[in-house]
């Protein structure tokens, strides 16, 4: 149901595009590989909508281009976000929020920040050093907001070719390079900066590349007892269980949604043989990696 509205309320946006002369495109996005739908996002919300508490599966900046919302996480904690502003929460933190009024909003996802200057990033670091700055509510320029405005425009007529978005993703971070002093663009920064050097990183950006927790814990410089502890600290559960169903929710996600043959796949996660692939998956899936892609 919620596929249909999307897809109607598109339809509905061409339709009055076309209307009023505006420009059509002429390409179909959808179908090609290299269709990426979740890098720029276009989002509206009537009043009243509430998220409750979400995981940012990468580092994510929250631009609000209409209305006004409520947001709650460690880094922006009850904040009131109104149209022009934006906010980056990094990856793994965990956001909320509420819709005062009727809001349209632009998120962007990244894994890293794309470095167009190295003369001011030593600048900016050398800006952190000895304090912990708190994260900051950015205001939008001129020329952000003339960016933000087309990108509702392309987003909006799923113009998501990669080539496409992987410029847009250039120039937005040259605007904030070009139209923000160094000292403000740093603390907006300052929570992937500390967040890199922490342990929940290290577990996010490395469990893909371990075969067990004696691994895991080789790779960070721990003893295995410390690693252990550390962890379930961090994540709330055993490292043995944690790893366990992210592996789980990354085979799956593969053999539903990516090209990679079974063969690949099994090769991916460093299975001996398709046997052993294929008796995991019936083990922790109920059905055999075929079973599954079949879905």
């Amino acid at each position: 149901m919620k596929a249909q509205k999307e897809k109607l309320r598109r339809l509905n946006y061409k339709l009055i595009a076309m209307c009023e002369g505006r420009n059509s495109i002429y390409t179909n996005c959808v179908s090609c590989e290299q269709y990426q739908k979740h890098v720029f996002e276009y989002r509206s919300f009537p009043r009243g909508v509430f998220v409750p508490r979400e995981k940012c599966p990468q580092n994510r900046i929250y631009f609000v281009l209409e209305g006004e919302i409520w947001v709650n996480s460690d880094e922006y904690p009850d904040t009131i976000l109104r149209a022009g502003q934006f906010i980056l929460q990094p990856v793994g933190s965990r956001i909320e929020y509420r819709v005062h009024t009727p809001t349209e909003s632009i998120f962007y996802s990244f894994d890293r920040i794309q470095n167009v200057c190295e003369e001011r990033v030593k600048s900016g670091l050398g800006c952190l050093e000895g304090r912990v700055p708190s994260p900051k509510v950015m205001e939008a320029c001129g020329a952000l907001r003339t960016f933000l405005d087309s990108m509702k425009t392309y987003l909006t007529d799923d113009l998501l070719c990669a080539g496409f978005l992987q410029a847009k993703r250039s120039e937005l971070f040259y605007l904030l390079n070009c139209y923000y002093p160094i000292k403000e663009l740093t603390e907006f920064y300052s929570s992937i900066y500390s967040y890199t050097k922490s342990f929940r990183f290290f577990v996010l950006n490395n469990y893909q590349k371990v075969r067990d927790v004696e691994e895991f814990a080789e790779l960070g410089g721990y003893s295995v007892p410390t690693f252990r502890r550390i962890f379930k600290e961090t994540f709330d559960e055993p490292v043995y269980q944690w790893m366990l169903k992210h592996r789980c929710q990354d085979i799956r996600n593969d053999l539903i949604t990516s090209d990679m043959s079974i063969s690949q796949i099994s090769n991916k996660y460093g299975f001996e043989s398709l046997a052993n692939f294929s008796h995991f998956c019936k083990a922790n899936f109920g059905k055999s990696p075929r079973g599954l892609r079949s879905e």
